[in-house]
């Protein structure tokens, strides 16, 4: 049983790794992005849309690599052996991940900021092309809606 909690253990903290590993990329390639933004030029009137745009999405790289983050940074915390790793660590106390419920909580939080920030650039980009806004535009805004009120009724059960 030991062998098995022993296998497990590693198992946990190669893919917490991997995840962290997917953070550096994105970050990255967010920081890529963001150079690209501001070497981009086009021929016309709608310069600093385009780069507005290529902006939006290099906070949401970075975002995306901020969730890779904290999900890898939480696994460790979760599954290490050592008593009280998160007061040794000297991490923010939104960070004192002791269970599942505060991971996920953080998650969703720091996703529906993607969301939010991916879905203002996907917008820009319509309308920067003149695009009408679809129905199937409104799959996203949706999608954060509720997943907003699931952390609500989530936060809110919490509390009593």
């Amino acid at each position: 049983m030991k062998l098995a909690y022993l296998s497990l253990y590693f198992f946990i903290k190669i893919i917490a790794f991997m995840v962290f590993i997917a953070g550096l990329c994105f970050a990255v390639l967010g920081i890529y992005e963001f150079f690209h933004s501001l070497n981009f030029s086009t021929e016309g009137t709608h310069d600093a849309v385009a780069i507005a745009i290529l902006l939006l999405k290099t906070i949401d790289m970075f975002l995306i690599a901020i969730v890779c983050f904290i999900f890898s940074l939480g696994l460790m915390l979760l599954f290490d052996n050592k008593q009280n790793l998160s007061t040794h660590l000297n991490l923010p106390e939104w960070l004192n991940i002791k269970n599942f419920m505060q991971l996920k909580v953080i998650l969703w939080e720091a996703i529906l900021t993607t969301l939010v920030v991916s879905y203002l650039a996907t917008l820009v980009q319509l309308k920067f092309k003149g695009l009408p806004i679809s129905t199937e535009s409104l799959i996203i805004p949706g999608a954060i809606l509720l997943i907003s009120i699931s952390l609500y009724a989530l936060k809110k059960s919490e509390k009593h």
